[in-house]
């Protein structure tokens, strides 16, 4: 049984009903050559693709992942370019499953979301103490939540939602001094 047929088994029976439906591409040429010539990537793209924890289904580098396995095992003609970017897949791949199963780096990424969700939790006190109105408190909230699942689901923040945190302690922590003032005055 080809990958396809093991990957596409709808295939078969589909076009065996339906006599005006063309033959799968599977059968050309063209595809016998690129399963003999690329047959460790198209193993290394399968496992790939059934790895969840790497890929979620749904995402748009999925797509282009399970693109570039129909165009080996359809018989498209691989270009240079197309046949760079299944190593790149290949390649990236690798060094993530390396990374992941490092005990060293699992600690790191542990202690980075805990010492992060910590300071989000931080900025989250601030707010309420900063005493904004209930939307831009709702708004907020709404922001600083979704971070905080985001670091909890990829174990990172990027760039500008660092800089977005940063920023928000910045003004509640004013806020909140201005507050205190102010109400140390009215004492």
């Amino acid at each position: 049984m080809s990958i396809a047929q093991y990957r596409y088994p709808q295939f078969n029976s589909m076009y065996k009903k339906s006599p005006y439906l063309k033959k799968s591409k599977t059968d050309s040429k063209l595809a016998k050559e690129n399963r003999d010539r690329f047959v460790k990537e198209i193993k290394q793209l399968n496992h790939i693709l059934d790895d969840t924890d790497y890929l979620e289904i749904g995402n748009s580098y999925r797509d282009f992942v399970v693109s570039m396995f129909d165009a080996i095992v359809n018989g498209r003609n691989i270009s240079v370019k197309m046949e760079s970017a299944i190593q790149g897949i290949i390649s990236r791949y690798a060094k993530w499953f390396k990374q992941e199963n490092d005990p060293g780096y699992k600690i790191r990424k542990k202690t980075y979301v805990d010492e992060s969700i910590q300071k989000i939790r931080l900025i989250q006190k601030m707010l309420y103490d900063a005493k904004y109105s209930r939307d831009y408190e709702s708004g907020a909230e709404y922001f600083l939540n979704s971070i905080e699942e985001n670091v909890k689901s990829k174990g990172s923040l990027t760039l500008k939602q660092r800089q977005s945190l940063n920023k928000m302690y910045k003004r509640f922590k004013k806020r909140v001094e201005k507050n205190t003032k102010k109400s140390k005055n009215n004492a």
